[in-house]
């Protein structure tokens, strides 16, 4: 006994882990407004997904993490094999070896990385959810957007399409940085995934999605100072039939202080989860006070993915009850806007992902640490045991291998 827990320490301990995790879970799912999500609302894991799992899980949970804590994570693996090499090190005293395992280690965190980001792979998709409500996303971009460039340059709006169908929704908002070159014509709006028309405008201190069938926004007029921008959301109803939605981070870096102006103004409400690295470091306390200050004032409250092609993690969703919304696409994307626009607080559901935040109790020097663990407290049993097999089989095919070339000798 004593020689296994020896060999197998490593094995045995993350096995163990896994274990302790399964018996205090995180709800995997959540509403940040405090809402029960609805009965049934689960996480749906493609086949190679599970097959892969501890690949694909920590694929995700790295891509829900901000900038900062993202080169924590990085810097923590680093130590951790570096510490797990010197440790073997002592041992056999070979530096030949280490030294040619160094550049791979470096290759596979590269990889890592690099495929994490760029690959457009089966991704965790939200299901369960009641026939009468549709799953929106109400900002992602195409290539259209002036920073849809290098790798995603190819991300175009069948591109956008697919990755929001992987996911699991039914509609989303193309909203291109001050274009809608790339709207699709209104004979598309019966392909599913529906792509309902927007903007993103980049006015003073602020970027402004704008919802609705907008004609072209000269982004200048709306530049320059807060008088521009307060112009912008007075007139983004009258003037282009859209609702102006106060996106992250912008607001909270910097017009923070001008809250009760952009209410004043007419925004008509707030984003509170962005999925984007920089809109996911919105803290917990001014969420809730951006929560607060929506419902004193009747404004939506929204959640977005703010994808510009990267990944394949989706980190958010939304949800709104509108009975028969299949039964005519060419006019789903005006019910949405007009529920939003008639009963705001209540007519978005926000569905979001655990993950590791910003602000989680997790020092950043144990980001890597933390991202494993939240990761083990979120997946479901069958992604368990697929972890359980990656850290098991291989062990068993190497002694049936040893055991088949002791048979044969």
């Amino acid at each position: 006994m004593t020689d296994v827990l020896r060999r197998h320490w490593v094995r045995l301990g993350l096995t163990a882990a896994i274990l302790v995790a399964r018996i205090s879970p995180a709800a995997p799912l959540s509403d940040p407004t405090g809402h029960a999500l609805a009965e049934g609302i689960h996480l749906h894991y493609p086949p190679l997904y599970l097959i892969l799992a501890p690949l694909f899980s920590l694929w995700d949970a790295v891509s829900m993490l901000t900038i900062p804590r993202l080169v924590a994570f990085l810097a923590g693996a680093a130590a951790l094999y570096l510490g797990w090499r010197a440790a073997a090190l002592a041992r056999h005293r070979d530096w030949g070896r280490e030294l040619r395992r160094l550049p791979i280690a470096i290759l596979a965190l590269g990889a890592f990385v690099f495929l994490g980001a760029v690959w457009h792979r089966p991704m965790a998709s939200l299901t369960g959810v009641p026939p009468e409500m549709v799953v929106l996303d109400y900002h992602s971009h195409s290539s259209a957007s002036h920073d849809v460039t290098g790798l995603m340059a190819g991300f175009d709006v069948a591109a956008n399409r697919r990755w929001h169908a992987r996911a699991g929704f039914d509609a989303f908002f193309l909203t291109d940085h001050n274009t809608v070159a790339a709207l699709p014509g209104p004979l598309e709006a019966r392909t599913a995934p529906t792509v309902c028309p927007g903007i993103e405008v980049s006015a003073w201190n602020s970027h402004i999605v704008m919802l609705g069938d907008t004609l072209p926004i000269a982004q200048s007029d709306y530049d320059g100072s807060p008088e521009r921008l307060a112009a912008l959301l007075r007139e983004s109803r009258s003037r282009y039939g859209a609702l102006a939605i106060a996106s992250l981070p912008e607001y909270d870096r910097h017009l923070w202080d001008r809250r009760d102006m952009l209410v004043a103004a007419g925004v008509a409400g707030f984003e509170i989860v962005n999925a984007s690295p920089k809109g996911n470091a919105f803290p917990r306390g001014r969420r809730d006070s951006i929560i607060a200050l929506a419902r004193a004032h009747g404004l939506a409250l929204l959640g977005v993915s703010d994808s510009h092609g990267w990944g394949a993690t989706s980190m958010v969703w939304n949800l709104m009850a509108l009975p028969r919304w299949r039964e005519d696409r060419g006019v789903l994307c005006g019910r949405i806007l007009a529920r939003l626009a008639d009963d705001s607080p209540a007519a978005n559901r926000i569905v979001e992902r655990h993950r590791l935040r910003v602000d989680a109790w997790w020092p950043r020097w144990l980001t890597v640490v933390g991202v494993v663990w939240e990761t083990w407290r979120a997946i479901n049993w069958p992604l368990s045991l697929s972890w359980f097999a990656w850290l098991w089989l291989p062990l068993a095919v190497t002694r049936s291998r040893a055991g088949d070339a002791r048979g044969g000798a």
